[in-house]
This record gives C-alpha cells, structure tokens and sequence, in this order.
C-alpha cells in the first residue's frame, strides 16, 4: 500500500518542481528582453528567496520518494544494467543526482550571495533539460515494464 503512495506523492512532486524550472526557463527568461536589468534582478532575488522557502521541501519529498520506489525496484531486480528498465532506472538516478547538486549548488550561491543572472540562467536551463531526459527515461521505463 506504500508503494502507490510513494509514487504519487513521487509524480506530485516532479510536476511541481518540473513546473517552476519551466517557468523560470520559458517565462522568467522571456522576460529578460523586454524589462530593465534591474527589475529582472529584483524578480530574481525575489524567485530565489521564495524558492529557498518551499523548493527543499519539495525537492526532499520528490528525492525520499523516489529512493523508495528505486529501492523497491532495484531489490526485486538483483543484477543491475541487465534490462532496459533497469538501465534506464539506473540513468534516470545518475541524472537525478545531478539536478540535485545543481540545486544545491545553487542554494549555496544563493545564500553566499554568489548567484549572478549568468548563473541563474544557466542553471536552470541546465536543469530544465536534466528533467526533460529525466521524464522522457521515465516514459521509456514505463514502455519496458508491460
């Protein structure tokens, strides 16, 4: 019964994180031709701060979720990298631990005031597309488990 709760608790969480990384790519960064730097900063220092309230949050329910079902997973499989789900599983968590380092890394900048629009904005195209191969791999596994 822990198992369905996980995973909807999982896919929750990844359309909220995965909505505030689109936003920031696709609206935020469209914004950025047609206002003053100086705005676009304020909005930046405003995003960051209130993405330091909730996005941890976030982010640790989607990653305690997620290490559950992998978990579950990979201890019916036994050998790993011996199918395609499993190594599509395997991929998705190697590039699961990289948005996390982004986002820690960016948590980090932020609080030591280090992170400049450059690195804001390259982050999270970075991320963003992280989390595109992500839910793609997802679909793919999805595929390999019928």
């Amino acid at each position: 019964m822990l198992y369905p709760i996980a995973l909807i608790t999982h896919l929750l969480c990844a359309c909220a994180f995965i909505g505030v990384v689109f936003f920031e790519v696709f609206i935020l960064e469209g914004m950025r031709h047609h206002i003053s730097h100086s705005t676009m900063v304020e909005i930046e220092t405003g995003l960051v701060a209130r993405a330091r309230q909730i996005m941890p949050y976030i982010v640790g329910t989607l990653f305690l979720s997620g290490g559950y079902l992998g978990y579950t997973q990979f201890q019916g499989m036994g050998v790993l990298w011996q199918d395609s789900f499993s190594i599509l599983l395997s991929i998705k968590i190697l590039l699961a631990l990289s948005v996390l380092g982004h986002f820690v890394w960016a948590l980090t900048n932020a609080k030591n005031g280090c992170m400049n629009s450059t690195k804001f904005q390259l982050t999270h195209i970075s991320v963003f597309t992280h989390m595109v191969l992500i839910v793609i791999l997802a679909k793919g596994m999805f595929y390999f488990s019928w």
